[in-house]
């Protein structure tokens, strides 16, 4: 679908120029936010090994253990990337992420580091919360992240043809919800602007991609 490959390119590529800035020099985390089959621990994993990070996966216990599953079966065992001798460079956190101290306390169980800056990568997300739900996420989200982190987010606009019943939370304008939380705009786009300048014609106007900095 088009659709998800402009917005998986445009999220990769903001992944890798966070990930590789000179700044970095500590330890880096990256938080997949229901991860589901999420393949960017394989996909990406020269960059994630090179800039020494550490990735965390969030998702229902269930769908963790059925991802690892698939992935062996299709030939790609986490078991490699998730052992003691490679030093946990991946790690999966079995929660509900709609339960705001469940999910962060096994996330800091799990080794994540509050002190430490952390890219949150939030695909395909957002708008399966309410507008409370999505208020309490973010602020849960904030607290455990230190100053220069980076919020990657997905977002669906009110107006959009292929909302479903399933769609709880909309934004036309993604700047104006996370702002108030302390993350300052650095890029929003369109699937659409950003499959132009892909070269990828087609893409939709009603879904948004959006980066942001923590600054406070």
């Amino acid at each position: 679908m088009l659709i998800i490959s402009i917005r998986t390119r445009y999220l990769d590529d903001q992944i890798n120029s966070v990930l590789r800035q000179e700044r970095n020099t500590d330890q880096q985390q990256l938080v997949i936010v229901g991860a589901g089959l999420d393949a960017r621990v394989f996909r990406m994993q020269s960059l994630l090994n090179s800039t020494g990070t550490t990735t965390f996966e969030i998702d229902f216990p269930n769908m963790l253990v059925a991802k690892r599953e698939i992935f062996a079966a299709s030939g790609f065992s986490y078991k490699d990337i998730m052992s003691k001798e490679r030093g946990y460079t991946v790690r999966h956190v079995e929660s509900d992420l709609t339960v705001p101290n469940l999910w962060r306390e096994e996330l800091i169980r799990q080794g994540f580091d509050p002190s430490q800056r952390t890219v949150w990568l939030i695909e395909g997300f957002t708008g399966y919360l309410t507008n409370p739900e999505l208020d309490i996420f973010l602020k849960t989200l904030t607290k455990l992240s230190a100053q220069s982190s980076v919020l990657l987010s997905t977002w669906i606009e009110s107006d959009s043809p292929t909302k479903t019943s399933m769609h709880r939370s909309f934004a036309n304008d993604p700047s104006s919800i996370v702002e108030p939380f302390g993350w300052s705009e650095i890029d929003v786009q369109s699937v659409h602007s950003a499959g132009d300048r892909m070269g990828r014609k087609g893409g939709s106007d009603h879904f948004t991609m959006s980066c942001h900095e923590k600054k406070m």
